[in-house]
């Protein structure tokens, strides 16, 4: 069987069309069109149908689907152990990044990962922390960098320092007490979407204390949801690091929440599978002098 066709296939449904999957891979469509016919030919099975303008997975596609990673994962591991002696890193490497940790601390991760490593072909991807989590557990990644959210047994785990969280208002805003129990607040809280860790917490929080919020306010930009906070649009929960500047410049105000500051775990992490290539090893690092 010629292993191409399966990548080719896994390429496919990584990138979610025959287009983009010729893209990542260098050659024409026409190219990963016949590899899959010629793969489909190998298995007797039809792997891809056509619904309206999209080419879906069938069935017997998703079944084979789990052995196509597994299959990868072990050429990578046998790829990276004959990479660990001792020559410079080369390949691909993805990675997934939340989106905090991207805008405030990746500038100078990839800065001296460039000059580490520069053969090698990064991918870097900003995505929430559980479908981070859940991709690396799928092995749809090599390395991702997020918070913890939960149950990650099937990964393995490098802990960097805890963050604390900060609830951040305008200076304009004025006598808001959410340390008191048992109220309606007329002000919206701007934050990320339902699967956003920080709202997540703050939720939990002042339900607890049977507060409740006017309405909620979902953008997708760190710097939108400040500039918002700023313009005293509403209230945001973000960890420190992200606003320390408008904080210590007044742009912003701190609001009294907790007795103690809520704690995030940022974190890197791999498939407990996956071989630690020299890539991977140095990205790593370059993580650690960074945090």
């Amino acid at each position: 069987m010629n292993l191409k066709r399966l990548l080719t296939f896994k390429t496919i449904v990584e990138e979610g069309s025959f287009l983009k999957a010729s893209q990542k891979l260098y050659c024409t469509q026409s190219t990963v069109t016949f590899q899959i016919k010629q793969l489909e030919q190998d298995l007797s099975l039809q792997l891809f149908e056509k619904i309206g303008r999209k080419m879906v997975l069938t069935q017997a596609g998703e079944k084979i689907l789990p052995y196509v990673y597994e299959l990868a994962r072990v050429m990578e591991n046998i790829e990276g152990t004959a990479q660990q002696e001792g020559s410079e890193p080369t390949g691909e490497l993805k990675v997934l990044v939340a989106e905090t940790q991207l805008a405030y601390k990746m500038a100078k991760v990839l800065k001296e990962f460039r000059i580490r490593a520069p053969k090698v072909r990064l991918s870097l991807q900003s995505q929430n922390c559980y479908q981070i989590r859940d991709d690396l557990i799928a092995d749809k990644a090599d390395l991702g960098v997020f918070y913890r959210v939960g149950n990650d047994d099937a990964l393995e785990i490098h802990e960097f320092e805890q963050e604390p969280l900060v609830l951040i208002g305008s200076p304009l805003l004025k006598g808001l007490d959410l340390q008191k129990q048992g109220q309606h607040v007329e002000l919206g809280f701007i934050s990320n979407g339902p699967q956003c860790l920080f709202r997540q917490t703050f939720e939990r929080i002042i339900r607890e204390r049977a507060i409740t919020i006017d309405n909620m306010i979902e953008l997708s930009s760190i710097n939108t949801i400040k500039n918002c906070v700023e313009s005293n649009i509403g209230i945001s929960y973000l960890p420190r690091f992200t606003v320390e500047k408008e904080l210590q410049n007044g742009r912003l105000q701190e609001i009294p929440f907790t007795n103690e500051p809520q704690m995030i775990e940022p974190r890197c992490g791999y498939h407990a599978g996956k071989c630690l290539t020299p890539a991977m090893d140095v990205f790593i690092d370059c993580l650690r002098n960074e945090y």
